[in-house]
């Protein structure tokens, strides 16, 4: 009896850590200080093919991650990147971020055991310099039988709120 309830605790605290797994891998660039007092704003990238919203989506994930480091940004609704910003905008913010989805697949996962995967560049330009002052990729995967997330914006939050915490002052 005690070697069934062991098999099955082991089982179960193999199948529990299977579920709530995901992957990251990150690359920064140098280490860059920006100052919360300063202001910032978020472009509002194109949708990933055949991914409806996930353009507003991952860039309202990234006004709630810069807002959890002290930082109001505002969204530029009318500008999917950088380029397209206009300078009469560009003039009323310090900071533009803008988010780039290379690759966005939202699956099933409790359902199609496939993951969800993220590819998200994501820059941040000196609006007075057009300097680049910070460039964070995040490639991330959900387990394949992931419970916590139900899109591949969920993968943002963790590695994203981790590196501006360190860079944001």
């Amino acid at each position: 009896m005690k070697k069934i309830l062991a098999f099955l605790l082991a089982a179960y605290s193999m199948i529990f850590l299977a579920c709530t797994t995901t992957s990251f891998t990150v690359h920064e660039s140098e280490p860059t200080t920006l100052s919360k007092a300063e202001t910032f704003a978020i472009t509002v990238p194109n949708d990933y093919p055949d991914e409806s919203k996930s353009g507003i989506t991952t860039s309202l994930e990234l006004q709630k991650v810069l807002a959890g480091c002290g930082v109001n940004a505002s969204l530029l609704n009318r500008f999917p990147d950088y380029k397209s910003v206009n300078a009469e905008t560009k003039a009323k913010y310090d900071y533009i971020v803008e988010p780039t989805i290379t690759y966005w697949e939202d699956n099933i996962a409790t359902w199609s055991g496939k993951p969800d995967k993220l590819l998200l560049v994501i820059t941040i330009y000196k609006t007075k310099t057009s300097e680049v002052m910070d460039t964070f990729t995040i490639d991330a995967e959900s387990s394949s039988i992931f419970f916590g997330a139900n899109d591949p914006v969920d993968l943002i939050k963790e590695p994203s709120s981790v590196h501006y915490g360190k860079i944001i002052k």
